[in-house]
């Protein structure tokens, strides 16, 4: 099953590759531009060099009052930018699929603007279910990282079902926990192979470009908005396949 669904997943992006990597790149553009808008001045973000040698909790402990606040603003800026970007990004690949699945469209008619003009109102809805979820999954990091894994793929399935059957947030995640559960064998390798992927990417970044934090974050969304694209192509296609049998 995991071999048929990924040979899905393969010809999907090469039929619409174009469709995938304009949005993936019209997501990093607004990213960056959140970053840009948002992030504290790259003057005040000397003090984050220190982090990459240092333990983090001593590090914190020797900030000043303002460094603090400055971290503080950082951590919320890069979630505002991730939770809107995650957001655009989410609704328009899984709206071009769900639009490409139900009906006769070709790739020659079904063009960018129309996805995101068909996207444009499951945003407030996605954007919920998102900070929901995330918040969810950071919190169960948080507490160890095995039952904030578990908890990422018992729930990967509730933004297709919220696309897909258009039912509500709760629903949506009820429905997800319920079927993942049923099929943990098919939802696991491709989240946990996501996470693997996505932590080596961001050791790797940290490690060769740490003094060139904006240069950093925009190779690591760029990389994650690819993965993300992927996995979203893959739970749908498997969700398809699932509630036929």
């Amino acid at each position: 099953m995991i071999i048929k669904v990924s040979q899905d997943v393969l010809c999907f992006i090469r039929n619409y590759y174009i469709n995938i990597i304009t949005l993936i790149l019209a997501t990093t553009v607004i990213q960056a531009s959140l970053d840009y808008i948002l992030l504290p001045k790259k003057e005040d973000l000397i003090f984050m060099n220190n982090f990459i040698n240092g333990s983090l909790q001593d590090m914190i402990k020797e900030l000043s009052s303002d460094q603090q606040y400055i971290l503080l603003k950082l951590s919320a800026a890069n979630s505002i930018s991730k939770l809107l970007s995650s957001t655009f990004l989410f609704g328009n690949i899984l709206t071009m699929l769900h639009v490409l699945s139900t009906t006769n469209k070709n790739k020659q008619s079904f063009n960018i603007i129309n996805i995101i003009k068909s996207a444009i109102p499951l945003f407030p809805k996605l954007l919920l279910l998102i900070f929901y979820t995330t918040l969810c999954i950071q919190l169960g990091l948080m507490i160890a990282i095995v039952p904030g894994i578990l908890l990422a793929i018992i729930i990967s399935l509730t933004p297709v079902m919220l696309i897909t059957n258009n039912i509500s947030i709760m629903e949506a995640i009820r429905l997800s926990i319920k079927i993942s559960y049923r099929n943990i064998h098919l939802t696991t390798p491709p989240i946990l192979l996501w996470f693997l992927m996505k932590t080596i990417l961001i050791l790797i970044l940290i490690h060769y470009f740490h003094s060139w934090i904006f240069i950093v974050k925009i190779l690591t969304n760029t990389t994650n908005n690819i993965l993300s694209v992927i996995i979203l192509i893959y739970l749908y296609r498997l969700y398809m396949i699932i509630r036929t049998v």
